[in-house]
């Protein structure tokens, strides 16, 4: 009987070891979909101006990119990658006064370059949660303009690269030899308004207003993330003097 115990815990140890993170250098893929909230500052905005109300509502979007990892200790892990985001958008307009209403939809389009440290928990032999903390770098091409033949539209970016803050919390479950699948959610912050003016203007035969809107880029995220397996480096031998 102690001999078995013995024998699978000498099993047990080997297995642990051999989806260690440590001195792993890694590469996977994400998509992330974007939820939206009130909570977190990431939900519809209203304003009225002369009897016309304007509504800017967001409308989920995605973040998708490619990771690396690397394996600092068994509990931490550095990692950094670049993602492609698409944020929509849709304008509302309402004129209670001439029955009108009129919708039209926008994008913001982004980059992000993320560096974060995660600290691991193992759960059981091959579940593990890791917690994340981390900057990002957000890099927007350009301002964005719609119009139609009632309204024009004008987002004006603050600047062409904004950092922000990145937290993010999750599981992992990982395989011996097919990879790591990741289950989690993040959430996204910059220090800023990422666009500073975004002018909307209700056009009519005996109408002109305006509204000035405020975009935080604050995000929600649910994420899917899959690592691609790799074994640990190998750690170069000091050579004697």
């Amino acid at each position: 009987m102690k001999r078995s115990i013995f024998i699978l815990l000498i099993i047990s140890v080997f297995n642990r070891q051999s989806i260690s993170q440590d001195n792993v250098l890694t590469a996977g893929i994400q998509i992330k979909p974007i939820f939206t909230s009130k909570f977190f500052n990431t939900g519809s905005q209203s304003k009225d101006s002369s009897g016309v109300r304007f509504d800017l509502n967001p409308k989920g979007g995605y973040c998708v990119g490619a990771i690396v990892r690397y394996g600092i200790t068994n509990r931490v892990s550095a990692e950094t990658g670049i993602n492609f985001i698409k944020r929509p958008y849709q304008i509302s307009i309402t004129n209670d006064s001439l029955s009108f209403s009129g919708t039209s939809p926008f994008a913001i389009i982004g980059y992000e370059i993320p560096l974060s440290a995660l600290v691991f928990i193992q759960l059981s032999e091959y579940i593990f949660m890791d917690a994340s903390l981390g900057m990002s770098f957000d890099f927007f091409p350009s301002s964005v303009q719609s119009e139609d033949e009632y309204f024009k539209h004008l987002g004006r970016r603050r600047s062409w690269i904004f950092p922000a803050v990145t937290a993010n919390l999750g599981y992992e479950y990982r395989t011996v030899k097919s990879g790591y699948f990741y289950l989690g959610a993040s959430y996204h912050r910059p220090f800023r308004d990422i666009f500073e003016n975004t002018f909307i203007y209700y056009i009519n035969d005996k109408y002109f207003s305006g509204q000035r809107f405020l975009l935080s880029g604050n995000y929600l995220t649910v994420d899917f993330r899959y690592y691609f397996h790799e074994d640990p480096l190998k750690k170069q031998k000091k050579k004697k003097k």
